[in-house]
């Protein structure tokens, strides 16, 4: 399963590259809400001017760090280019130019590293504040405990996240957080998750299991799931192209993906693959919880720009907007009217094991 999942992440690589929407920007958003500009010309302004001088005192470090490197990094790489020729000549494999390309490369970007480090540190806490009860932590992880027994989450042996945040929605809590799950070691590790993970503690526990997972065509789903009978049938054709599901109850999943639902899942997915080349969704509802595995290939929080002044509040409207997505998905699993139907379904269960 985890092959295949590579390979479809392959395939949607190289579609990427082929079309041009992996050297695409992110697109442009709607204007910034009332509601949200009030709060940065409150809390978020005040922050700018020290954050601006601190974004001019490293781009200016790394001008002229590019600068030196220009004209003196022949002092390192012609040499270290000398040397790779002369062990290639004798047989062997030499990488020492490499090293120097890649360790030059560090000490000039790395002024551009801290400065986003940076206005992350300071601005998101407050930006996320414009939304609710949010709390943000550079280096956290969803409890990824909770959720290891559901099928949509692979195994792994190791793992690092970035970008936690953590918010409550109607009495509902939400994690989400920046993702990378790798198996094995060495030459040997397997990237089996990258990208970002969404989890939401509901109030009321679903029937059985959902699966929601992305449709590998006809030979690529028996392949997946060659034993599989408890596949769900929809009534979505545009649901169906994208997504196979599975549960542990027909029609309990049916009372769970509405057409509102569905809606909600597919916006998801497009939101993530025009804003971080996306390359598809899975998750699952099980107990009282929801998952939602989003593979990508950039960096979604990554919204500072050195080159562009931090007066420029172009791209603040992106995390407005996948935030708002978020919690759009979280008020319609809150709805009264799921609430109702997630009851109904468990009488539906109850009535039928009788």
């Amino acid at each position: 399963m985890s092959l295949l999942r590579t390979f479809f992440q392959a395939f949607e690589a190289v579609k990427q590259l082929t079309n041009g929407t992996a050297y695409r920007k992110p697109e442009a958003s709607g204007p910034l809400s009332d509601e949200f500009r009030a709060i940065i010309e409150r809390d978020v302004l005040p922050l700018l001017e020290p954050l601006e001088q601190y974004r001019l005192e490293k781009l200016a470090s790394k001008n002229r760090r590019k600068t030196w490197f220009i004209r003196l990094g022949w002092l390192l790489w012609l040499p270290a280019l000398a040397l790779d020729i002369a062990t290639l000549i004798s047989g062997d494999l030499s990488l020492v130019t490499l090293f120097v390309f890649v360790g030059c490369g560090t000490w000039v970007f790395w002024p551009q590293v801290q400065y986003m480090r940076r206005y992350k540190e300071k601005l998101l806490p407050v930006l996320l504040q414009a939304f609710g009860d949010y709390t943000y932590d550079e280096s956290g992880c969803i409890d990824l405990k909770a959720v290891e027994s559901f099928e949509i989450m692979p195994s792994y042996s190791r793992k690092t996240s970035e970008d936690y945040i953590r918010g409550v929605v109607d009495d509902v809590m939400f994690e989400f957080c920046e993702l990378d799950l790798t198996r094995g070691s060495g030459k040997s590790s397997t990237t089996v998750h990258d990208g970002g993970a969404l989890l939401i503690t509901m109030p009321f526990t679903f029937s059985g299991y959902t699966m929601v997972q992305a449709d590998y065509g006809k030979v690529g789903n028996v392949l997946s799931a060659p034993l599989r009978r408890d596949r769900v049938a929809l009534e979505n054709p545009d649901f169906e192209k994208r997504y196979e599901v599975y549960g542990s109850d027909q029609q309990y999943a049916r009372y769970l993906l509405t057409p509102a639902m569905m809606e909600r899942i597919i916006a998801l997915d497009e939101l993530f693959r025009a804003r971080a080349q996306g390359s598809g969704l899975t998750c699952e509802f099980r107990g009282d919880k929801v998952l939602f595995m989003l593979s990508y290939f950039g960096d979604l929080m990554e919204v500072a720009d050195i080159n562009a002044s931090a007066f420029d509040l172009e791209k603040m409207p992106l995390l407005e907007q996948e935030l708002a997505m978020i919690t759009g998905i979280i008020h319609q699993l809150k709805l009264d009217w799921l609430a109702v139907r997630n009851l109904a379904g468990q009488q539906f269960a109850e009535s039928a094991s009788e």
